[in-house]
This record gives structure tokens, sequence and C-alpha cells, in this order.
């Protein structure tokens, strides 16, 4: 599984509009192809910050498949608007590195 880290930031004074488009289409996001869990995390010490963390099957279904589905217009068409510049994306092994 790889993990999706997308560093976020939402237009200022849109954080509870954005917080609730999340909350609708957040199920979307879920149900999409290969994606295997979602959380959205609120920043505590940045106004208007979150962290959206996604679990994907592959690294494809989010980079190849999700962008161009359906459900990856629909996510974007609910949520997108409100960020204030393009989020940041990383993508992580979920897999510890222990010594």
């Amino acid at each position: 599984m790889v993990v999706e880290y997308a560093y976020i930031t939402v237009v200022p004074g849109r954080e509870s509009d954005f917080e609730e488009a999340f909350a609708k289409a957040e199920p979307i996001l879920a149900a999409a192809h290969g994606c295997r869990s979602t959380a959205l995390h609120r920043d505590v010490e940045h106004l208007g910050s979150y962290l959206l963390r996604v679990g994907w099957e592959r690294l494809e279904d989010h980079l190849e498949a999700f962008p161009t589905s359906e459900a990856g217009k629909e996510f974007a068409g609910h949520v997108a608007h409100f960020f204030a510049e393009p989020p940041v994306v990383r993508h992580f092994a979920d897999e510890s590195i222990t010594a």
C-alpha cells in the first residue's frame, strides 16, 4: 500500500466551508478504485492548513486512475475551489523502517 500525504492550504475565511464540503465529498474519495483509507487533519499551528492522508492500494491508483475518473472529477469539484494554492502531495510506503 502507498500513503498519500496532501498538504492543503484553504482560502482564508473558507475553512468551515471546506470542512463541510470535504465531509460531503469524502465518501466519493473513499469509494474510489484502490482507495483503502482517508483522513483529514486540521493543522493546530496554522489556521487554514490541513493534512489529507489517503491510503491507496497502488501508486497508479492515485496518480493515473483517480484524476481522470468520474470519482476524481466529482471529488475535485467539491473541494478544489477552496484551495489557496495547489496542494503539496507526497507518497510514502506504508511500512515502518526499523533498525
